[in-house]
């Protein structure tokens, strides 16, 4: 299956986010502060309300309930150049690229007209708001990657397709086991990652549809406060008392 990987990308931002501001023109919304080429005009609305949707869809379905809102000044920033050539110029982000993202700063970096860009915005908002939310402590790149992949493509057709090969994987004894997926922070470059990205989906999906909105809010609560993965897993689940119950159960589901 050829999967579309957003591969994320912390930055070190050498620019002044001021300086390139003065050259563009700003548009305000409820939750963030876009600034974009004049040659952009006619997109930038569009990511405007692309970005407020996904921003409610994303923190009401995970449940996440937020102390701090991007408000004022404190609103996520969405930078937009002219085209390709410019944000590579002006944003230090791979030439690869598409979009890249500073998570901490909560600042995304893009240009126009791109196909997937409403993919790719759903796919990295998923990314600064579950961050923000949980915190920026190690922790397997499965949860990151499959809560991002998980709200990119849930009401999608790639999501019953996600399911269908899972499904074909277990009965094949083909995935990764949970004992190694659990211990990866990070991918080697060059990797194949469509296993890796359909397996991390295929872990939030169940979570998520096996056990309701409210009890993976309490999942990630646990993370939030503090506890490891297990232990997270123990107090919102019940069932699933450790990395082996998770797998056991995450094969019947799917076995069903």
């Amino acid at each position: 299956m050829n999967v579309r990987i957003v591969i994320l990308v912390f930055i070190s931002i050498f620019l002044s986010i001021s300086g390139y501001a003065q050259k563009t023109k700003e548009l305000r919304s409820e939750h963030f502060i876009i600034n974009y080429a004049p040659e952009a005009e006619g997109y930038v609305y569009k990511v405007k309300d692309d970005a407020e949707y996904f921003y409610r869809k994303i923190t009401q379905g995970f449940g996440l309930i937020r102390e701090k809102l991007w408000s004022w000044d404190d609103r996520t920033k969405i930078l937009i150049a002219k085209d390709k050539e410019e944000y590579l110029k002006n944003f230090s982000c791979p030439s690869w690229s598409s979009a890249c993202v500073d998570y901490r700063n909560r600042i995304i970096y893009t240009y126009p007209l791109q196909k997937d860009f409403a993919s790719i915005l759903k796919h990295e908002l998923t990314h600064i708001i579950f961050r923000e939310y949980i915190g920026y402590n190690v922790m397997p790149l499965w949860l990151d990657e499959g809560m991002a992949t998980y709200a990119e493509y849930r009401d999608t057709t790639q999501c019953q397709m996600f399911v269908a090969l899972i499904k074909k994987l277990i009965q094949e004894n083909k995935y990764i086991k949970f004992k190694d997926i659990n211990n990866t922070y990070s991918i080697a470059p060059g990797s194949d990652t469509s296993l890796f990205y359909a397996q991390a989906f295929s872990m939030v999906y169940f979570l998520k549809e096996r056990f309701g909105r409210d009890d993976f809010s309490e999942f990630l609560s646990a993370l939030r406060s503090g506890s490891n993965l297990d232990e997270a897993l123990r107090k919102a689940f019940r069932v699933i008392e450790n990395t082996e119950g998770f797998e056991s159960n995450w094969k019947r589901f799917y076995l069903m």
